[in-house]
């Protein structure tokens, strides 16, 4: 709207200007016309041709030079009608509409930044990053499904499920055996505490139900045992049956077959009680290396994923450490058992006696991990 009423009001002067022009002389009168008219008409060629048509009429006008001068004077404020052109800066201000495609492009470049919102977009992978959580078999610190026996001592008392051995220490059982409410694996409030006294064995036994299963926990021991050359035993698969007891004494660390996982020459092993045959973790091709150096060694104060599948059946055992296979532990020809109890706490044959923690203790008729 204001740049219509500056072409209308120079309009009006120009031909106020021409009327003067009109009453002036021809030759002034057409050199100041043609000066304005070369100035108007560039004018007009910019500012549109309104302002050319204005120019002939000031070629039409008078001798009055001086007027004309003056016009062209006045077509020079035109130039700066020119500078008006420069109001063409307001089509700059079209440069304006383009600014306000730049703006747009900002706007844009807002968007990207918005994409940098997209970045929040990584919270949205961090909700994938829960996903994974997800993936987990089963959930940190909670029992597998039917499992045959689990305790997460989590309620900081002994499983009710669990027998303490040797029978006749079960009335100061709370000597050895203890819920520690200071440490548990996976960051959990509570673990089981053995603490060996002056008798060889420490041990809670659970009753399998089946001779075929997975025994699965977290271990801890207070010193290495890669320091230990004795002979020690953490867990033991028992049957009973294989010198003709029942379960009621099977916990009993002088009946049945056990099959032992402990420590020897500063490793772990496996251990065989009826004959004491043994294997290192060391072992290549089932012969060990007692060197009191290599095989699968536990650190102090250091939590550890130990696995075992006692197959009685088939003769067999497999240990795993951390979900990787001991493969030197690994035994076949061993049985056929019929294993009906699991034992674990802390039996000393020599080694070195010290604290044994335990967490998260399942028997399971499947592999499932550490929990």
């Amino acid at each position: 709207m204001r740049l219509a009423f500056g072409l209308s009001t120079l309009s009006l002067v120009a031909l106020s200007l021409g009327s003067l022009g009109c009453a002036g002389g021809s030759s002034s009168g057409g050199t100041g016309g043609n000066a304005a008219t070369g100035t108007g008409g560039n004018s007009g060629g910019t500012g549109g041709s309104g302002t050319g048509t204005g120019g002939n009429v000031s070629g039409a006008g008078g001798s009055v030079g001086t007027g004309g001068s003056a016009s062209g004077t006045g077509g020079n404020v035109a130039t700066g009608g020119t500078t008006g052109t420069g109001g063409n800066v307001s089509t700059g201000g079209v440069s304006g509409t383009g600014g306000s495609g730049t703006g747009g492009n900002i706007g844009a470049t807002g968007g990207s930044g918005g994409s940098t919102s997209t970045g929040g977009s990584t919270g949205t992978g961090g909700g994938a990053g829960g996903t994974t959580g997800t993936g987990g078999s089963v959930v940190t610190g909670q029992c597998p499904a039917n499992a045959i026996f689990c305790a997460t001592f989590e309620n900081g008392q002994l499983p009710s499920g669990a027998t303490f051995y040797p029978a006749y220490q079960q009335s100061t059982m709370s000597t050895y055996v203890s819920v520690d409410a200071t440490v548990g694996a996976n960051g959990s409030a509570h673990s089981l505490k053995v603490t060996p006294g002056s008798n060889f064995s420490q041990m809670l036994g659970v009753p399998t139900t089946v001779s075929s299963f997975w025994a699965t926990m977290y271990i801890r021991s207070d010193i290495d045992t890669s320091t230990v050359s004795g002979h020690d035993t953490f867990v033991a698969g028992i049957d009973d049956s294989a010198n003709g007891g029942t379960l009621t004494d099977a916990g009993d660390p002088n009946n049945g077959e056990a099959i032992r996982i402990g420590e020897h020459e500063c490793q772990l092993e496996i251990n065989r009680k009826s004959d004491d045959k043994e294997v290192l973790s060391d072992a290549v091709n089932g012969t060990s290396n007692y060197t009191c150096a290599g095989g699968v060694t536990f650190s102090k104060d250091v939590w550890y994923c130990l696995e075992i599948f006692y197959d009685g059946p088939n003769s067999a055992v497999q240990v795993y450490v951390n979900g990787t296979q001991a493969t030197g532990l690994a035994v076949t020809g061993w049985g056929p058992y019929n294993y009906d109890m699991f034992k674990f706490g802390f039996e000393n044959y020599g080694g070195t006696a010290r604290n044994i923690w335990y967490d998260d203790v399942a028997i399971t008729k499947s592999k499932v991990g550490c929990f």
